[in-house]
């Protein structure tokens, strides 16, 4: 009988774990552009092909040269802030890129590969591969763009799910043009013989007269149409595109989409912005969190947004109350006092006006915030002022020694140049709402009026703290009763004793 080593169950399963871990092993990455939440960004995930582990270091160097160059032209560049990058590293056993066209291949992570489908400049990768590092390494709201950048001087790239370049210095053109098709939905302009399908990109049309033009509101009425300057950045309507040498028209003579090294153009540029905005809301956060909010009437309540900032230009901001247009600032100060108890409404509308977009039938360029604001009336209890317990004598202190009752109405400790003694009373039910407070104080069958110089809540207690100056026509010595009046409503009567 042959007998068979045995593993122990103990062993097999830590073979079992390293061998499932080194299969999902994720990654290393860092954020090399951090602008803000992905929830509310577009996140560009990049990997590299053909780097080993000692080419780390020029990989990153490479990835940091590619982001640059891809934010110095407009619109990323006006919307640089709108995105965060993520650099993934991966580390291929051999460097370069496959180059079946003279029999030369590496051993790479993503299977790059130029020549792809018999086009020399043509680099693709393995899709699956590079999807399976991007969803082990990052979360789904880390990579709306997907990039792929090849160890490899030669001029080439791809597009699709996953956008692919080489480190060769025009490359970063092909990931523009490609991400006009995969982020922007645009279609290519350059002419053909393959002529047929739909014109469903928002840069292609088969429609010959003005008013059907997709872009007609970028036509200047004095533009022929067909149109056939040659001017660039004139928007009309030229003759080829989608393959299609005849019959398919392109919004400007040339653009990125047609040829690179050339700016995106106005159609184009307005696509691409209004793609940004399909992922990015330009409002950030807004303060109070609450949408609904009860608030006393005479209260202030400061409301406020953060919005994202364009490179050149400002979002505009517009508040309303109840429908009426208030300031354009980013905060607004609500005052209720001359508002009716009831029911109110708050709202703000931040919008880009950039003049790249002309026409924004989704409304995907602004963005609304409203609160509902009940106005309560002030409580009709009186205010109470504090007393010792059982007592009804004050909790009352010398605003400078803090010492407690009784007072002499000149102080030798004191901060005025009327050497008066000042008194903190304390008091429930107080909360002012704008409205006066006064303090009065009984001396037999007389009242004086004690000036109050400060009153205000405690901060993080419901007490209110008011401060009065001991006045001329009190007694030298014995109690005397002090009382406050809060809109109409006088409260108890306490004692503060009086010394020489």
């Amino acid at each position: 009988m042959t007998t068979h080593p045995r593993i122990s169950s103990a062993l097999f399963a830590l073979l079992l774990f390293a061998g499932v871990s080194s299969l999902d092993h994720a990654e290393t990455f860092e954020t090399i552009v951090n602008n803000g939440p992905s929830s509310n960004r577009v996140d560009i995930a990049i990997m590299g092909d053909g780097y080993t582990a000692s080419q780390m270091g020029k990989y990153q160097a490479d990835v940091q040269q590619f982001v640059q160059a891809m934010f110095a032209q407009d619109p990323y560049r006006e919307y640089q802030s709108y995105f965060n990058v993520h650099r993934i590293d991966v580390v291929s056993n051999q460097s370069g890129a496959d180059h079946p066209e003279r029999n030369s291949f590496v051993d790479t992570a993503l299977d790059a590969a130029y020549n792809c489908n018999g086009t020399q400049r043509l680099i693709c990768v393995n899709v699956s591969k590079a999807l399976a590092v991007v969803g082990r390494s990052v979360s789904p709201a880390q990579s709306d763009i997907k990039l792929v950048i090849v160890n490899d001087p030669e001029y080439g790239g791809s597009g699709g799910a996953v956008a692919v370049a080489s480190v060769h210095a025009s490359a970063v053109e092909i990931i523009l043009h490609e991400l006009g098709h995969s982020f922007g939905l645009l279609g290519d302009e350059y002419g053909g013989s393959t002529c047929g399908g739909p014109d469903s990109a928002p840069n292609i049309t088969l429609q010959t007269d003005r008013a059907s033009i997709k872009w007609n509101y970028w036509i200047d009425s004095n533009t022929a149409i067909p149109t056939l300057t040659t001017t660039p950045g004139v928007p009309g309507l030229y003759d080829g595109a989608q393959y299609c040498d005849h019959g398919y028209y392109r919004p400007t003579y040339d653009s990125k989409m047609r040829t690179l090294d050339r700016p995106f153009e106005q159609i184009n540029m307005e696509q691409l912005i209004k793609r940004i905005y399909n992922l990015v809301s330009p409002l950030e956060s807004t303060s109070p969190t609450s949408s609904a909010l009860t608030i006393t009437r005479g209260q202030t309540q400061s409301f406020s947004v953060n919005k994202l900032v364009p490179f050149t230009h400002q979002l505009s901001v517009t508040w309303s109350l109840d429908g009426q247009a208030q300031n354009i600032a980013d905060s607004f100060l609500l005052d209720t006092t001359s508002l009716t108890t009831g029911s109110h409404s708050i709202d703000v509308l931040l919008k880009d006006n950039t003049t790249s977009v002309r026409r924004d039938p989704d409304l995907l360029l602004e963005e609304t915030h409203h609160w509902d604001v009940t106005i309560v009336a002030p409580s009709s209890t009186p205010p109470m002022l504090l007393t010792e317990v059982g007592s009804s004598r004050a909790i009352a202190l010398d605003s400078v020694t803090l010492m407690r009752d009784p007072f002499s109405l000149l102080a030798a400790h004191n901060f005025s140049l009327d050497q008066r003694t000042r008194l903190a009373l304390f008091a429930t039910n107080a909360d002012l709402l704008g409205d006066t407070l006064t303090a009065q104080v009984e001396n037999g069958a007389q009242t004086i009026p004690l000036p109050v110089e400060y009153a205000d809540k405690v901060p993080g207690y419901e007490i209110t703290m008011i401060v009065v100056r001991l006045p001329d026509g009190l007694p030298s010595s014995g109690d005397v009763n002090v009382s406050i009046t809060l809109r109409g409503l006088t409260s108890n009567k306490v004692l503060v004793g009086i010394k020489p």
